[in-house]
């Protein structure tokens, strides 16, 4: 063996290493960013699931509320149809509201406290007003209305922060 040959050898052998640790470097990091979007993916994920289980319950208060404010604060105004429709409601308020804690758990696991804090208040308006709106309960429908503007202010702070969330995890 001459020179030459160990030189080319060595030559070989050192462009093998670079190809070999260029490769490797590529494969793990192709593979951190697929874990990446993986993670990301599920964080939009649990954020949409976030908005349907609000979104479930909003729907529900709406209907609620619609109701509570065609019949007035008298109650004398309210027809038996209205008042079973609005016990079914109220029933179907309070077990939807499962759904609010479900949400929260989702919000807790991704660590949204701001996102967390905005669902609190507007959940917390919704059953202000629940508690407090209801044919018999209140006298001028002015407070009412005031405290159903309220609500409706916490759910668009709440969907806010909820598509500023959305809108960094996804890249837009």
């Amino acid at each position: 063996m001459d020179n030459f040959d160990i030189i080319g050898t060595g030559f070989i052998f050192i462009l093998g290493g670079i190809f070999g640790a260029a490769a490797v470097f590529y494969t793990l990091k192709d593979k951190l960013q697929q874990q990446q979007q993986a993670m990301s993916m599920r964080r939009i994920g649990l954020l949409e699931q976030v908005a349907q289980h609000v979104g479930k319950v909003s729907h529900v208060f709406s209907k609620y509320a619609s109701l509570v404010a065609e019949i007035g604060p008298k109650v004398e105004r309210m027809s038996a149809k209205q008042e079973r429709e609005l016990d079914s409601l109220s029933e179907e308020l309070v077990a939807v509201y499962e759904e609010i804690s479900i949400a929260e758990s989702k919000l807790l696991l991704l660590g949204e406290q701001k996102l967390e804090k905005a669902m609190k208040l507007y959940t917390a308006k919704m059953a202000q007003y629940r508690k407090q709106v209801y044919p018999g309960r209140y006298t001028k429908v002015d407070d009412a209305k005031q405290l159903k503007t309220e609500v409706s202010q916490m759910r668009e702070q709440f969907y806010d922060v909820l598509s500023q969330r959305y809108d960094q995890k996804s890249g837009s």
